[in-house]
């Protein structure tokens, strides 16, 4: 990793999945930030312009793959660019192409194991490089 740390936002309505989440990132020396829900996340995400976005797919009033859609016809190429991971229950194939057809970069199911977590994010975040 070169001398500016990665960012990565991560955005899921369960506070303990979060936090852990947070946690397991910034123990990697990852620059990381939280959202619980939607709204939230759309507005850091033009604050912040993360190098990654892990987005839970069932939230409350707007799910991932409405957030996912927003980030992609964004007009700024900041934020329709970034690299989105859906983090979801959902382990049907169908569900996962759902959300790859919307554009997402990369899917893991929950629930998942931290280590296999920052090896899906170091992978992605070596593609952007």
């Amino acid at each position: 990793m070169g001398s500016a740390r990665q960012r990565i936002l991560i955005v899921d309505d369960n506070d303990d999945i979060r936090n852990l989440i947070v946690l397991t990132l910034k123990s990697a020396e990852y620059e990381v930030f939280s959202a619980p829900n939607g709204d939230d996340a759309l507005s850091l995400i033009k604050e912040e312009e993360p190098d990654l976005v892990l987005l839970d797919v069932m939230m409350p009033n707007m799910s991932g793959i409405e957030v996912l859609a927003q980030i992609r016809s964004s007009k700024q190429k900041k934020i329709n660019g970034a690299l989105v991971m859906m983090i979801s229950a959902k382990s049907q194939v169908a569900d996962i192409d759902v959300a790859l057809e919307a554009g997402a970069d990369d899917y893991i199911v929950k629930p998942f194991r931290p280590q296999h977590l920052l090896e899906k994010v170091s992978n992605i975040l070596s593609l952007e490089q």
